[in-house]
């Protein structure tokens, strides 16, 4: 009695097959991926740059940006920003350095007459640095979802003050914290 086998080819064709189906059956579920739009900001080109396919100089040069163009940044890797268009054009990175959160999102940042801290909670971990920079030393690591007591806005960082006696303030990135909707 001859066995039947399966050729290599058969085998490729079936393991091919299981496969397309099997991404097709994730493909499917995008209530599982993140909303982008959830983490957009607004900001503004501060000075003539250029958007790039990745972050770092390294990568090709996608599109040109004026100074005082409007942004609309989702991510950061690093030093750079991950900008999306409102015109379809593909997203790129942008130095962190050539951008600035805009005025409609800083105005959320002013202290009101009774010069109360703002509440605001962080959106991911982060880092509290002792200046409104990258350059500035890490005085702690925060983590996703710790509130902020914010009490100034400089350069598209927080100042944040501590509740607790003797603390020093610090500073954090604006687009790693919101404000609280019920503080």
């Amino acid at each position: 009695m001859k066995r039947l086998m399966p050729n290599r080819a058969q085998v490729l064709c079936g393991a091919l097959l299981l496969a397309v189906t099997a991404c097709k059956n994730q493909a499917s579920d995008s209530s599982a991926l993140p909303d982008l739009s959830q983490h957009a900001r607004s900001y503004v080109a501060v000075e003539k740059t250029q958007v790039r396919a990745g972050p770092g100089p390294q990568f090709r040069v996608l599109a040109d940006i004026p100074r005082d163009a409007q942004l609309t940044a989702v991510g950061r890797d690093g030093e750079w920003v991950l900008i999306v268009s409102k015109k379809g054009n593909p997203p790129g990175f942008v130095p962190m350095a050539s951008v600035r959160a805009a005025d409609g999102a800083t105005r959320h940042f002013a202290r009101s007459e009774n010069k109360a801290p703002a509440k605001y909670q962080t959106v991911a971990d982060t880092s509290l640095r002792s200046g409104p920079g990258l350059h500035y030393p890490v005085i702690a690591e925060l983590p996703k979802g710790i509130r902020l007591n914010v009490v100034d806005q400089e350069k598209g960082w927080l100042r944040v003050e501590s509740k607790q006696e003797g603390r020093k303030p610090g500073y954090v990135d604006a687009s790693y914290a919101r404000p609280m909707e019920n503080p």
